[in-house]
């Protein structure tokens, strides 16, 4: 298997995600991965994404945004890093 750091950016998240935003939230994320090739690396990373953030989508609200996610980067590495994180995000603002 090879390893893979992958940078995803998200647009349109609903505001309700963080406790003082107005309007929709963008995010970028890096996921460290093992797989066979750049795409199972994408979507890996991507399904580890939505899993994180599924319990936050139990129903879905008319009217409100559509999330997207977008794969920047995919780069093959020699090894995992013993300290990267497997979850969380750095959120931001959009602009309306």
């Amino acid at each position: 298997m090879h390893k893979y750091s992958v940078m995803i950016e998200g647009v349109d998240f609903p505001a309700r995600l963080l406790e003082d935003a107005d309007g929709p939230l963008g995010f970028y994320a890096t996921r460290f991965v093992e797989a066979t090739d750049e795409q199972a690396a994408e979507f890996a990373a991507l399904d580890s994404i939505k899993k994180e953030l599924r319990p936050f989508f139990r129903e879905r609200r008319n009217g409100g945004t559509n999330p997207l996610m977008f794969v920047h980067k995919v780069v093959e590495i020699k090894e995992l890093p013993d300290d990267a994180p497997g979850s969380g995000a750095t959120w931001f603002e959009m602009d309306s």
